[in-house]
Parts: C-alpha cells; sequence; structure tokens
C-alpha cells in the first residue's frame, strides 16, 4: 500500500504555494493587510482597477492602494523565500526529490550537515569525522523525517550591508523606520532616535506578543456569534419545513378550493424564510471572515515571531502592529454584538371556518407580514400609503409617526380595507427623518419601527427656516458623520457647530498660523481637510482636530497650490480647487499628488478659477468654473461631460459661480445673483431661491444639505437655512 504524502511536507507546500497563482511564490510580496502574493499576481490584480485606485485583498478584502502601481514598494515577505528553501530540503529529505551530494562530485546523499547546511554523500559523512569539521551536527535522512522542520532549519542570515558605506546594518533608526550602519549615525541620521538590532529586537517581540493578546481573546467571542448565526439559521430551515408540512397537510383535505391559497401561504412562508436566511448568510459570512481573518493575522504573527530575524522583526513591526490594532477595533465591534441579524420567529395560523371561501381568502396569513411599498420615500404635501398584513385575529394595528428633526408625533389612523387587511394615510408635516411605529393590542410588530424618509422638492425651498448668525463671513461648509456643521469664516478660523446651531469647537487660526481658509471636506472616517489659501495649503486633521498633515507650497509645479479654494473628497480621493493655476488637483487621502485636472481656458476642460468642487455617488465630479460663469461636468479622471449654464441674470444663468452640492439635484450658489440655483443632475434648471430682496441673501459663498435635506447657504455674516 502507497503511503501518502507526508503531512510536514504537504504543510510546507500549502506555505510557499501563492494564493493568487497557486504555483511557488516568485519574489512575494507583504500587502498591508499583511496578506502575502507574489508580485507579479499583485500587479496583474491591481490592473484590473482603474489607476490609483485601491484593489481588494483576495483574503480579507481589505481595500489596497499600491504605492504608484509599483508592487516594489511594498514589502518584501522573506520568510516566504527561507520556507522556499526549507520546502525543497524537505522534499528531498523526504524523497520527493532525487538528493545527491551538495559537497563532492555528487554521490547519492544519505545524511545532512546542519552547520554545512548541506546534503552529504556517505564518503563525506566519513570526512566530517575530520577534526576540522568537529561539532558538526550530522542526521541521517530517516532522522529528518522523525525530526521534521527543526532538523532542517538554519541560522538566520547576517545583517544586509549598507548601500553606501559597505558596513553591516546592525542599528535600526526608529525615526526613518529602516536599518543603518554606524557610518549612517554619524551622517545621514545624526541626532535621530535609534538602537542596536540585537538589543531593540526582544523589546519587538514582547510589543506584537501583547498586541496580538487582544485579537486572539476575540476569536471565542467570534466563533460563538458564528455558530448562534448557525443555530438559528437551523432552527429557521426546520421551522420553514415543518411549516410546509403543516400547510401541505391541512390544504391536502381542501382540494381545489384551497389549491390557490396553499401556493400562495408557501410562497409568503419560503420568502419570509429566505429573506431571514439570506441575511443571516451574509451575516454568517462577514463572521466567517472576520474570523478568518483574524486567525489568518494570529497565525502570520507568530510565523514571523519564530522565523523571522531581528533584523527584519524590527523592520517591520511598525506595519504589523498598525495592522493588528486596526483588526481588534474593526473585529471587537463585530465579536461585542454577536446575536443574529434575524430570529426564528415566524410560522402558520390556519383558522377554520365555515364558510371556506372567506378561510381561503382571508384568514390564513404568515406573520410577521408588514409590507411598506413607497413608505420608504414620501414627500412634503403628499400622501404616502402604507398597507399592513396582518392575521384578523391579531386585531386593528395601531400607527404613529415620529419626527427625528424636532421629535414631533402624529397618531395615523389604520383604516381597513379587507379582512384582515389596514392601510394608512397620513400627510406629512415635518420633513426629514421619521420612525413609523406599528403596533397591535399594544406590542410592536416585527420590524417596527421602520424608517420613513420625508423630502421637499426644490421648488418650495422658497423661505428660511433658520438662521445661524454672528459668522464673520463664512465660506464653505460640511457635515461629518455625527450631523456637526464645520464652517470656515473669514477670520481664518474653522468653526463646528452642533445639531441645535450652538457652536461647540474649533479649529483656531492663531494654533495653526492659517492664512485665508475656504474650502472644508470630511472623509469617512471623520477626518477633515481645509485649504488654506493664503499659505497656499491643504490641511489635513483626524476627528479630535489634531494636525496630521499638510501639502503644497507657492508656486505652479506638480506639488504646488496657488490659491487653493474648494476641496472635496471621494473614496481614497482629494478633489482641491487650484484656483489661480486654473487647475484641479486630485491627491491620496494621504496627501500625496495623483494627478492634475485642467488648465487655463474657456473650452471644455479648461478653468478660468476654479472655485468649488463636488463629487456625487455616481462618481461625476462637478466644479464651479466661476469666471467663465458655469458648472463644468467631468469623470473622475477628468474627461469632460457637459456644461450647467451660462453667464446671466435670468432664471437658471449664473454669474461667479462659487458653492455647489449634488445629491438628487445640483444646488449652485451663484455669487453674482445673490442666490442659489438648482439644476437636475444632466443641467436642466428647476428653480432659484434665496434672492437678496426676499431673504436678505448676500455675497453667496458655500452651499452644503444635510441628511434631512434642509439646505444650507453661506451668506455675509450667517448660515441661512432652507
Amino acid at each position: 500500500m502507497a503511503e501518502g504524502p507526508d503531512p510536514v511536507v504537504a504543510d510546507l507546500e500549502q506555505e510557499v504555494t501563492c494564493g493568487i497563482c497557486h504555483d511557488r511564490y516568485q519574489e512575494p510580496k507583504l500587502l498591508p493587510c499583511c496578506h502575502y502574493y507574489c508580485k507579479q499576481c499583485i500587479l496583474t490584480l491591481s490592473s484590473r482597477y482603474r489607476p490609483n485606485q485601491p484593489f481588494p485583498c483576495p483574503d480579507c478584502r481589505e481595500p489596497t492602494l499600491l504605492p504608484d502601481n509599483n508592487p516594489d514598494r511594498l514589502t518584501t515577505a522573506f520568510f516566504i523565500n527561507r520556507m522556499k528553501a526549507l520546502h525543497s530540503r524537505m522534499e528531498k529529505a523526504h524523497g520527493k526529490l532525487e538528493t545527491t551530494c551538495e559537497m563532492c562530485s555528487g554521490g547519492k546523499a544519505t545524511a545532512f550537515c546542519r552547520q554545512c547546511v548541506s546534503f552529504i554523500c556517505d564518503d563525506c559523512v566519513k570526512s566530517h569525522k575530520m577534526k576540522v569539521f568537529a561539532g558538526h551536527a550530522i542526521s541521517t535522512l530517516d532522522e529528518l523525517k522523525q525530526g521534521g522542520v527543526k532538523e532542517l532549519t538554519f541560522e538566520s542570515p547576517p545583517p544586509p550591508k549598507c548601500e553606501d558605506h559597505e558596513e553591516l546594518k546592525k542599528i535600526f533608526c526608529f525615526d526613518c523606520n529602516k536599518l543603518i550602519c554606524r557610518d549612517c549615525i554619524v551622517i545621514e541620521h545624526a541626532g535621530h532616535n535609534y538602537e542596536f538590532v540585537k538589543k531593540a529586537a526582544p523589546a519587538t517581540s514582547k510589543k506584537l506578543t501583547e498586541h496580538l493578546s487582544p485579537l486572539k481573546n476575540l476569536l471565542p467571542d467570534l466563533s460563538t456569534a458564528v455558530n448562534q448565526v448557525k443555530g438559528t439559521k437551523q432552527k429557521i430551515q426546520a421551522q420553514k419545513e415543518l411549516t410546509e408540512r403543516q400547510v401541505n397537510a391541512k390544504f391536502q383535505e381542501l382540494h381545489d378550493i384551497l389549491d390557490r391559497c396553499k401556493v400562495r401561504i408557501l410562497r409568503e412562508s419560503s420568502a419570509l424564510a429566505d429573506s431571514k436566511m439570506e441575511k443571516l448568510t451574509i451575516q454568517e459570512k462577514g463572521l466567517d471572515l472576520s474570523l478568518g481573518t483574524a486567525q489568518s493575522l494570529i497565525d502570520f504573527v507568530e510565523r514571523t515571531l519564530e522565523n523571522a530575524s531581528d533584523e527584519e522583526l524590527i523592520t517591520m513591526q511598525e506595519q504589523v502592529v498598525s495592522r493588528i490594532d486596526a483588526e481588534v477595533v474593526k473585529r471587537g465591534k463585530e465579536a461585542a454584538n454577536p446575536d443574529p441579524v434575524e430570529k426564528d420567529d415566524f410560522g402558520v395560523e390556519v383558522f377554520v371556518c365555515e364558510d371556506l371561501k372567506k378561510l381561503c381568502e382571508n384568514n390564513v396569513v404568515v406573520y410577521p407580514s408588514v409590507r411598506g411599498d413607497g413608505v420608504k420615500m414620501a414627500e412634503v404635501d403628499k400622501c404616502a400609503n402604507l398597507n399592513v398584513y396582518i392575521s384578523s385575529k391579531q386585531g386593528k394595528p395601531q400607527a404613529v409617526l415620529k419626527s427625528l428633526v424636532d421629535q414631533s408625533t402624529q397618531q395615523l389612523q389604520a383604516v381597513p380595507v379587507r379582512g384582515g387587511v389596514y392601510s394608512v394615510e397620513y400627510t406629512p408635516r415635518v420633513r426629514g427623518r421619521h420612525h413609523l411605529l406599528i403596533s397591535v393590542d399594544d406590542q410592536p410588530i416585527p420590524g417596527s419601527p421602520f424608517s420613513v424618509f420625508i423630502k421637499i422638492p426644490p421648488t418650495k425651498l422658497d423661505k428660511p427656516v433658520k438662521v445661524i448668525r454672528g459668522i464673520d463671513n463664512p465660506q464653505y461648509m460640511a457635515f461629518n458623520s455625527s450631523e456637526e456643521l464645520i464652517v470656515t469664516d473669514w477670520n481664518g478660523d474653522v468653526l463646528v457647530f452642533g445639531k441645535k446651531g450652538k457652536q461647540i469647537r474649533s479649529i483656531s487660526k492663531s494654533q495653526h498660523g492659517f492664512g485665508y481658509i475656504f474650502g472644508v471636506a470630511v472623509d469617512k472616517e471623520d477626518n477633515i481637510y481645509v485649504c488654506d489659501s493664503g499659505n497656499n495649503s491643504v490641511y489635513k486633521f483626524n476627528k479630535r482636530e489634531d494636525l496630521l498633515k499638510r501639502f503644497g507650497t507657492k508656486g505652479s509645479g506638480p506639488k504646488e497650490l496657488n490659491y487653493p479654494r474648494g476641496i472635496a473628497v471621494a473614496g481614497d480621493q482629494v478633489f482641491v480647487c487650484d484656483q489661480k493655476n486654473s487647475r484641479v488637483q486630485v491627491l491620496t487621502t494621504d496627501l500625496e499628488l495623483v494627478k492634475q485636472i485642467g488648465s487655463y481656458g474657456t473650452g471644455n476642460e479648461h478653468f478660468n478659477y476654479p472655485e468649488d468642487v463636488a463629487v456625487d455617488n455616481e462618481q461625476m465630479v462637478y466644479v464651479t468654473d466661476c469666471y467663465n460663469h458655469r458648472v463644468q461636468v467631468l469623470t473622475m479622471d477628468g474627461r469632460f461631460i457637459r456644461s450647467i449654464r451660462k453667464k446671466g441674470s435670468g432664471p437658471g444663468d449664473l454669474s461667479c459661480p462659487h458653492g455647489v452640492c449634488v445629491t438628487g439635484f445640483v444646488y449652485v450658489a451663484d455669487y453674482g445673483n445673490d442666490c442659489v440655483s438648482v439644476f437636475t443632475k444632466d443641467g436642466q434648471f428647476v428653480t432659484s431661491f434665496g434672492n437678496a430682496h426676499i431673504t436678505n441673501l448676500y455675497r453667496v459663498y458655500g452651499v452644503a444639505v444635510d441628511s434631512n435635506g434642509f439646505v444650507y447657504v453661506c451668506s455675509y455674516e450667517s448660515v441661512v437655512i432652507f
């Protein structure tokens, strides 16, 4: 009987096989998420996406941005190369590859010398008894098979040589995060914080081990969450099967009269169960991925601690610690909420009546059964209908609409339509987000409260609903995830206002030496980006208003700015209106230059003082081309799509447009006409509002729309809300 594959060799085979090409690693590179693939495989994977766009890691789906589209800038997975050498030796030891002596003319190898790191023949084994080979440890091939990987390991490679000084790089510079030699200390790294690798490595190993502990602690909770979801799925599947058997048994006696009802009930039951299981499957896949990612990262760190040299360990410790900390935060949230997103809380009720037809049509329901067709979106002054399907046995539903804007409530009347079916009609009083609470006998039905968003047509934005005063000539605005309003003013300060319109904090000019502050934007992590026209710079702050990075100096070169004004963030890209250079600069969220769009002129893809920029959910870029009196619509790579309006003072004509905001419509702050003009995305004029003689709007700069559909306009000494 043939022997099966040796498990040690099989494990190493998997370790040195790329997960993309399924071949031996060639130039393995380490992604930021701590997964590694061949350099060419990474380049091929990234080429499927647009330049400077992130691609997902095939293992954990974490987005990765390839620096300058060059995989050579990624860290080399050094230990994989040593694993390949080790795997080759294991194959020889287990007879998978023919083994010849590596020290003489090529006799058949019968042993392995750990000091020589070579397979040797019988003659060389005898020669190793000479004094010159004293202390060399020799193992037979059978001993190698039994001893496994430990018998074939070899010493870590010596420290690399400095490219400039030909000295061994035995020192690590913490300021520069790189290995250096003694001469480097005196020349390039004088005054830096550095330490000998041998001395710093134990602390690095300890630090990695300490950071790994919280991630390991999450594994039981993640495993429990996965098991709970699987258990709930099994219960729902069992309940679904039981429901089908009950329905089939009942309706078998009713023959043709009940056939139509049986089909309907089975369809609703199956749809409800499938809907629940679909959500649970999504949750299960997410938790499985989280569990696998956490375990993969733990395995990676433990293998690194076991196999990496001190120099390699300390070189990559910052990347690995950052990755572990990010995983602890990200996966901790999932582990803290392990409950399945759905419950096994449905079934079928069949009420026997003398009137078979009535039984079939009115009194058999799958519960919970609430249908809200058309209820997710509604307009002020229009009715929105909600049909609630409830068994007549359960009673009449009660409905309450609660505004999340002003906390007002509205009792809604449920009108019976037919047996067990009720219609709720209402006229919205307050726009914005609402909760629709539906209950029967004071018990909320499953799924309640339902989310309702009530919008207002732009044509009804005629009078202000609120004014935030006391701001010295506000310029531009943005909202963070907490719905706080961030405003720049003429004094050079960045002001933050709460939901009630009161200032709660600021980023001051005196603290950071701002010149003239204009554009402001917020990314998905609540980092704040600010354009400083006075200092020709873009600043990035975290959500605690700590300065993270600064970009730009005065000039017209690739990394220079001349009076930056508007700014917008879309995904991992930042668009900056470089006004006096008549172009839009595109940066990464780390404020590294990606490309430039446009130049001076009056044609398509040319600008004359670009003022503000916005990006919609379809990845279209809108730029207010101030002195060309238009809004240009471009693709993300700068290709012209259309222009919106021309210079003038008539309805829809623009005069020196400044701010722009895009939701379902395009809102343009028309500085020359002291109003806000509204267009459809294809450039059709809808309406304008806020003219000075009606609402005292003056010097209109920025415009923004919050999540409740309220339009904010920067006017002289105030922010006016419509």
